[in-house]
């Protein structure tokens, strides 16, 4: 009786092993199923957002997720402009084009410093704050614009867009107004930008 009581409980706990390495087998299997290794895209980023650099534009770098950005890096609009020119390497722009030629933007939208674009009354890369203000936050009332500043933006209210005119911005894969713009939507979004009919629309886009 004895023999058979010590093999009785010698099978259950080999029972009991093996269950629980079989639990373990299953666990492991299932979280590398609903983990799967992270394929990150880096992209260049604009947001229309008061920001920690007393800035209304805040220029980044951001790592995109299966539709998710889970990556962030502030930078100066001059890191911008280089990385997107192919001129400053980034994970950005591994290739080294010009983005922004890529997407038939005007010089004097990122070249704003050049003799020549400063004559020119063409809305500049800084000048995306009119999209969310009706006047420029950089000249408040009673200010003295500088030469070629616009001072009227192009945003139905004092600091945020209309319902419609945030309808046209969610086009470029936004759907808040402090969310970033970034990838092929914001290069979209800059070419838009240049041409007078499409800021007409925009600034016709009332509630």
């Amino acid at each position: 009786m004895l023999i058979i009581e010590y093999l009785t409980l010698k099978l259950k706990t080999l029972i009991i092993i093996f269950l629980t390495v079989l639990n373990a087998c299953f666990s492991v299997i299932y979280c590398a199923e609903s983990n799967p290794t992270f394929n990150v895209n880096y992209h260049l980023a604009i947001s229309i957002n008061p920001g920690n650099n007393s800035g209304y534009i805040n220029y980044a770098i951001v790592g995109e997720s299966n539709g998710k950005l889970i990556y962030k890096k502030f930078i100066t609009c001059n890191e911008f402009i280089l990385i997107g020119m192919g001129k400053q390497i980034s994970a950005a722009n591994d290739l080294g084009v010009n983005i922004f030629k890529q997407f038939k933007i005007k010089d004097c939208l990122y070249k704003y410093d050049s003799a020549d674009c400063k004559k020119k009354p063409e809305p500049k890369l800084f000048d995306l704050w009119s999209l969310r203000y009706n006047r420029n936050p950089y000249c408040p009332s009673g200010c003295m614009p500088g030469e070629n500043m616009m001072v009227d933006g192009f945003g139905q209210h004092k600091t945020r867009p209309s319902w419609p005119q945030l309808q046209i911005l969610q086009q470029y894969g936004i759907i808040y107004i402090n969310d970033f713009f970034y990838g092929k939507n914001l290069f979209k979004l800059l070419a838009d930008f240049q041409k007078p009919e499409w800021r007409q629309k925009y600034e016709d886009a009332v509630e």
